[in-house]
């Protein structure tokens, strides 16, 4: 018997740790109006930018069916194997909820263990990573487990967005609507606790204080100068070179990946998005 891991494209996985760790990806569904297009199979990061500014009105996003995760678990594992299924948020998509309808449907063949994450994009991506990792050495499946609730308790994850109104629009932007003007000529900084999107500071200046202040918060969450970090960007591939340079201001050991937030999480985050996501090092 052996555990594989699945996760859904909404983790943002970039294509050599997918092929390297054998990680199975469901991907999320992109809608550029009468178009429904497979996220990572049918568009890409790149091509999902560039046809953003051409298109008349805003894409919108959905997740896969339960019976899209059923035929997805048969293939990627066989009735002896047990599927550990990590994904987004489930008060940011229904993935979840779909996922454990499959598993549930799919009992009697499968065995699915169906992970609420509680995050999304990289900081999901780095769990999925890191237990993909573990699997290599432990196959025992409660070990599994406490590995992923350690993960959960210690990945921080801290972003700005260009705008509030993509998150806003899409209803990914937790209970603080009514706070809009405490972020007027300032930037949100905001983080994902309990699964939701929340503001924990704000910006005012350039993107050099802006950037600094991303690296700042993360420090103080992880209270290690040790640390895994992953800086997040849509479409500013500048901008986020740059964190990466401030960074050694703030980490004395560092392993530093570059990563584009994908089409799924780019129509809730925006261009321009920019944030990181760490994890410390033994």
């Amino acid at each position: 018997m052996l555990i594989r891991i699945a996760t859904d494209s909404t983790a943002d996985l970039p294509l050599k740790y997918i092929d390297r760790y054998q990680i199975a990806v469901i991907p999320l569904n992109l809608h550029f109006g009468e178009d429904i297009l497979k996220d990572g199979e049918e568009i890409w990061a790149e091509e999902y930018y560039r046809r953003l500014t051409m298109e008349a009105f805003p894409p919108f996003t959905s997740q896969p069916s339960p019976h899209e995760f059923q035929e997805f678990y048969r293939k990627i594992a066989g009735p002896e194997d047990t599927i550990i299924s990590i994904h987004i948020s489930g008060k940011l998509s229904e993935t979840v909820k779909s996922a454990r309808l499959a598993a549930e449907q799919l009992q009697k063949e499968r065995r699915v263990v169906v992970v609420d994450s509680e995050t999304v994009s990289m900081a999901l991506g780095l769990m999925v990573l890191e237990v993909a990792k573990t699997l290599e050495h432990e196959q025992d499946l409660e070990k599994i487990l406490d590995r992923i609730a350690w993960l959960k308790k210690n990945i921080a994850v801290f972003f700005t967005v260009e705008s509030l109104e993509h998150l806003s629009r899409t209803g990914r932007i937790g209970d603080f609507s009514v706070e809009a003007g405490h972020f007027l000529h300032s930037k949100p900084i905001l983080s994902i606790e309990n699964g939701l999107v929340v503001p924990v500071d704000k910006v005012r200046g350039n993107l050099g204080r802006i950037h600094r202040r991303l690296l700042q918060l993360a420090r103080e969450r992880l209270g290690s100068a040790r640390a895994k970090i992953i800086i997040l960007h849509g479409d500013a591939l500048e901008d986020a070179k740059k964190i990466e340079e401030l960074s050694k201001e703030f980490f004395m050991e560092t392993e530093i990946t570059i990563a584009t937030i994908g089409p799924v999480v780019g129509v809730h985050a925006g261009p321009g998005a920019l944030g990181l996501v760490a994890l410390p090092l033994p």
